[in-house]
């Protein structure tokens, strides 16, 4: 899916309303921070904002934005954010927050293409697993299916994450080796 705007049509910016995967926080200068997002229209996205908005975004958050795009920027500014989904155990739940920490890392490497359907699909996981009662085996069949949507062969339905992560390397030649695998939790994958 291409980007819903074409920005050469404005000539300062535009207004996007639009529903964003948070993948990371920087801090940036004394009172602000840099997010990058995912966003179903516009793909990757960098946007500033400031330290009030910043305390209610964490990686992994599911969220409805709204954003001043200027297409000579590199980071955009942020002029609204509201929570589109709640989870109830990734940040509450000691156990879970791994789970999604490794996903969030995942996805970082491998999102950039705008994909309304792939949006939606990754969101409508990320809200299964949080609730899920097995979430170590729910984040393998996870990757497992982001694969293929993502143009690569999907692996054997019996393959460890550290397999998987071989696949998304010959997909990704820029891969970087997943932190979070090394945790005790991920040890069994």
């Amino acid at each position: 899916m291409a980007s819903m705007y074409n920005h050469s049509d404005f000539g300062m910016s535009v207004e996007v309303k639009t529903k964003a995967l948070i993948l990371r926080r920087y801090p940036f200068q004394e009172r602000r921070w840099i997010v990058r997002l995912y966003t179903p229209g516009e793909g990757i996205l960098s946007a500033l904002l400031s330290q009030r908005q910043g305390t209610a975004v964490l990686p992994g958050a599911l969220m409805r934005v709204s954003l001043r795009l200027r297409p000579q920027r590199e980071i955009q500014r942020l002029t609204e954010l509201e929570w589109a989904h709640m989870y109830r155990r990734f940040y509450h739940d000691p156990a879970h927050t791994p789970y999604l920490l490794l996903i969030v890392e995942w996805l970082n490497q491998c999102l950039y293409v705008p994909d309304g359907g792939l949006f939606d699909w990754i969101a409508a996981k990320l809200a299964e697993i949080d609730l899920s009662p097995s979430p170590q085996r729910d984040v393998q069949r996870f990757l497992a299916e982001l694969l293929p949507r993502l143009g690569g062969a999907a692996p054997s339905p019996e393959a460890t994450l550290s397999e998987i992560e071989l696949h998304y390397q010959q997909l990704f030649p820029n891969w970087k080796p997943i932190h979070a695998i090394s945790l005790a939790t991920f040890a069994n994958l």
